[in-house]
C-alpha cells in the first residue's frame, strides 16, 4: 500500500516535470493519481502512464548504485524485510525458471544471453540449461561481483558498459524498462548489441490490468519514485515500433511472490509459518519480445 507523503523527503530542486517519455508530447489526460509531490499521469497522445513530476535521474542512479539497495536499506529500493530482494530469491528463481521454459517453447533460447539489470544473478542461474554463454549488467558493484563469482560474465553499469562489438542472440530485461527515463533511447542502444536474428525481451508490470483496476492508487507496482513509466501491451509494442522492430511476440510471464509480501501489500498479517511459502499470481507482469531491422552480426 502506498501511503508515504514524499513532499517532506524530496525538495523541488530534485524533481523535473518531463514530456511523455514515449512520444515526447505534453498532452495529458485529466485522469491523474497523486502521491505528492509526485503524480502518475497519462499521455493523451500515446496513452502511456508515467511519473510527472519525477526524481532527477542522477539522484535515482545514485540509489541504484548504493550497496544497500538490494539488501533492503538505503533511501529507496526494497525497504522492508519481506520485500527485500534477497528475501524474494526463491520466488524469483521459480518465476525465472518458468519464464525461461516459456522462451524455450517459443524457440527463443540458445546461443548467448545478456541480462540487463541482473541483480544477484537469479535469472542467469536458471538460464544455464538454455544458453551457451551467459552475461549480465548491473549498477551495483556488489551484485556484479556476486555474478562473476558464479562464473558469469558481468559488466558494471548499464548498456553503455558493454564492449562496442558485443552481440547476443537474446537480451532480456525483467523489471527494468519501468525504471528507464528515456525508453526509446534505451531500446535503440540495446538493439545494436543484438545479432542479426536476435531478440530483445522486456518484462514489466502490467498497468491497465486486473490488479491495477482492483487496487487503484494502492497498486504495488507504482513503486514511487523508482518506477517512472508504466506499460501495457499497447504502449510497450509502440515503444518497439518506434525503434524499428520487424516482429513482436507476447510471452506469458507468470510470477511467484512470497506470501509474506502478498500479505503486506494487502495489509494482512499472516502467521509466521506461512510467510516462507510462495504463491503464483496471474497477470501481474507480462513480457514482449521483439526483433529489429538493423540488428547486425
Amino acid at each position: 500500500m502506498i501511503t508515504t507523503d514524499f513532499s517532506t523527503v524530496f525538495p523541488s530542486e530534485q524533481l523535473d516535470d518531463p514530456l511523455c517519455p514515449l512520444c515526447g508530447r505534453f498532452q495529458r489526460l485529466p485522469q491523474q493519481l497523486h502521491f505528492p509531490p509526485f503524480a502518475v499521469v497519462r499521455c493523451a497522445h500515446c496513452q502511456l502512464w508515467y511519473l510527472a513530476p519525477r526524481l532527477l535521474e542522477s539522484a535515482m542512479l545514485q540509489a541504484y548504485a548504493n550497496p544497500e539497495y538490494f539488501a533492503g536499506g538505503g533511501e529507496h529500493g526494497y525497504a522492508h524485510s519481506q520485500g527485500s530482494y534477497v528475501a524474494q530469491a526463491e520466488a524469483l528463481q521459480r518465476t525465472f525458471q518458468q519464464f525461461l521454459h516459456n522462451l524455450q517453447q517459443r524457440g527463443l533460447t540458445g546461443g548467448s544471453l545478456l541480462e540487463i539489470g541482473a541483480g544477484y544473478g537469479y535469472l542467469l542461474q536458471q538460464a544455464r540449461p538454455y544458453f551457451n554463454q551467459l552475461s549480465g549488467t548491473d549498477f551495483d558493484a556488489v551484485a556484479v561481483e556476486n555474478i562473476r563469482q558464479q562464473g558469469f560474465q558481468a559488466f558494471l553499469g548499464g548498456i553503455e558498459a558493454l564492449p562496442t562489438q558485443a552481440r547476443y542472440e537474446v537480451i532480456v530485461a525483467t523489471g527494468v524498462i519501468e525504471h528507464i527515463y528515456q525508453p526509446v533511447d534505451f531500446v535503440n542502444k540495446v538493439r545494436k548489441h543484438l545479432t542479426a536474428s536476435g531478440w530483445l525481451i522486456l518484462a514489466t508490470p502490467q498497468i491497465n490490468g486486473f490488479w491495477f483496476w482492483l487496487q487503484g492508487k494502492r497498486w504495488s507496482s507504482f513503486k514511487i519514485p523508482e518506477h517512472v513509466t508504466y506499460y501495457d501491451r499497447h504502449t510497450l509494442n509502440r515503444l518497439y515500433q518506434q525503434c524499428g522492430c520487424l516482429e513482436t511476440r507476447f510471452i506469458p510471464y507468470p510470477a511467484a511472490y512470497p506470501l509474506g509480501l502478498i500479505g503486506e501489500k494487502l495489509g494482512v498479517r499472516l502467521p509466521a509459518f506461512l510467510t516462507q511459502y510462495s504463491l503464483w499470481l496471474p497477470a501481474t507482469m507480462f513480457a514482449l519480445a521483439a526483433r529489429f531491422s538493423d540488428a547486425a552480426d
